[in-house]
């Protein structure tokens, strides 16, 4: 029988609460941190200790459903009155759901109609953990959809609707925003509400008509490939920057026009005296052996970092999960397994290693975790940030932003991998394979950079004219 009621429950006594008898009933009186005094009957719980017993202030609907099921829902309704209101509408959606009025899909679509976009956005960061999708990732969805839904007072499903985000996204692109940034956000939303079509919260996906901004026609941050001597000037300087930056002389500024400690600054690194800077700081830290081991520890590590990013494509947070059980030196062909889970494109990968590479990856492992590390150890405790990198390519007098605009940052290194392909004559399907790109597109437009000499030395191998 359907019915409406005030569900108790129990709840350990508060500190410093009394025991006494009223009526015949044990009870407990205590004081809150308001000074309320508060008296409320107890009971004994499983495992022997008393409890209060608390009357819920709102009151529950028991009711049996079309499937024969013994329901329990809060009616979040103080007032009796409300809450057989309440129940009867229940029993109502119950009895056309019985006579197939309702469909299953309409009662799920009442039912998250009700929940703010919170619990919504919550489901489906479950959603995207349980299928593998990677943390940052997850928080980057979560971050989008808040703002915008935020931004466009959206609080419940059925405040979804296109114009709103629309004109927010145009809102925003006329602040200077990206059209990258844009489709990020468009992704998010249609993510979501394909996921919430999907799982019948929302009959159709209202942002199906916000369109997709033309990237290559807003590039803000193009990146450049490093060339191979400006390749081999940063792994000179990187294993000797770190310590180098503590014996740098101290040199007069050109414009001081007064005396005292502001008119002093210290000397620029560049390749002609970084390593005198090096031996100086040996010399400056001789009392400090602990740090000046640490520091050369830390320019090995970035050497490292840069030549394997240089040589195998492996981007930052792929390159800061690989494991030592991952390397596989000892066989035929050297290489690093790389996990689905830690790859961007979740497939996994076998990336092949250089000779040389391989070598130099035996050594710095030998160095650095010793000759029996455990297989879990991840390769680089701590992966080289770019602070640092951006102070290697100042001593190794790489610029930074080039007079075309182009910039060089740590996934520079990835589109110097793929450049370095094309220049050595690899086959398009093949750089596709080690960029381990979906589309050759993005291999041969996006990350191989080919300048007029390379084409010209093309154009010179062309057959000679007759006579």
């Amino acid at each position: 029988m359907a019915t409406v009621y005030r569900r108790k429950y129990t709840h350990p006594l508060p500190e410093g609460a009394e025991q006494l008898m009223q009526r015949g009933r044990p009870k407990a009186r205590w004081i809150d941190s308001h000074g309320k005094v508060h008296i409320e009957d107890t009971t004994v719980g499983r495992d022997g200790s008393p409890r209060i017993v608390i009357l819920s202030p709102v009151y529950t609907a028991r009711y049996r459903d079309a499937s024969g099921i013994v329901r329990f829902v809060s009616t979040g309704c103080r007032d009796r009155q409300a809450a057989e209101k309440v129940l009867s509408t229940l029993m109502e959606r119950e009895d056309k759901l019985r006579a197939g009025i309702y469909s299953p899909a309409d009662i799920n679509g009442m039912s998250s109609a009700k929940l703010p976009l919170a619990k919504h956005i919550a489901g489906y960061i479950h959603h995207l953990k349980a299928k593998g999708s990677g943390d940052q990732h997850c928080r980057q969805r979560r971050r989008d959809l808040r703002k915008v839904f935020e931004a466009c007072n959206f609080q419940r499903l059925s405040d979804l609707k296109c114009e709103p985000a629309e004109m927010w996204l145009l809102q925003r692109k006329q602040e200077g925003m990206s059209a990258r940034v844009h489709n990020g956000y468009r992704a998010s939303l249609m993510a979501f509400s394909n996921w919430a079509v999907q799982t019948q919260r929302m009959e159709f996906n209202p942002f199906t008509r916000i369109p997709v901004a033309n990237e290559k026609a807003d590039r803000r941050r193009p990146r450049r490939p490093l060339s191979a001597d400006e390749l081999n000037r940063l792994l000179f300087v990187a294993p000797l920057r770190p310590l180098a930056d503590y014996g740098r002389e101290s040199i007069a500024k050109a414009d001081a026009d007064c005396t005292g400690r502001s008119t002093w600054t210290k000397q620029k690194l560049d390749i002609d005296t970084i390593e005198s800077a090096y031996q100086r700081a040996r010399k400056v830290l001789e009392d400090r052996p602990e740090m000046i081991e640490q520091l050369i520890q830390r320019g090995k590590r970035n050497t490292m970092f840069y030549m394997l990013a240089a040589y195998t494509g492996l981007r930052k947070n792929e390159l800061a999960n690989v494991r030592l059980k991952d390397i596989r030196l000892d066989g035929e062909i050297p290489f690093i397994s790389l996990e689905a889970r830690y790859e961007k494109a979740r497939r996994g990968a076998q990336l092949p290693l250089m000779a040389e590479i391989a070598q130099r990856l035996r050594d710095y492992i030998k160095q650095t975790h010793g000759r029996k590390p455990g297989a879990g150890t991840k390769l680089f405790q701590q992966t080289t940030t770019l602070r640092a990198f951006n102070r290697d390519l100042a001593a190794a007098g790489i610029e930074k932003v080039d007079s075309e605009g182009r910039t060089v940052d740590i996934h520079s290194l990835r589109h110097t991998f793929g450049t370095m392909l094309a220049r050595s004559g690899v086959i398009p399907q093949a750089a596709q394979k080690l960029m381990r790109h979906s589309k050759i597109e993005l291999t041969m437009n996006l990350y191989t950079h080919l300048d007029l000499a390379d084409i010209s030395s093309a154009v010179q191998g062309l057959p000679s004219l007759a006579g």
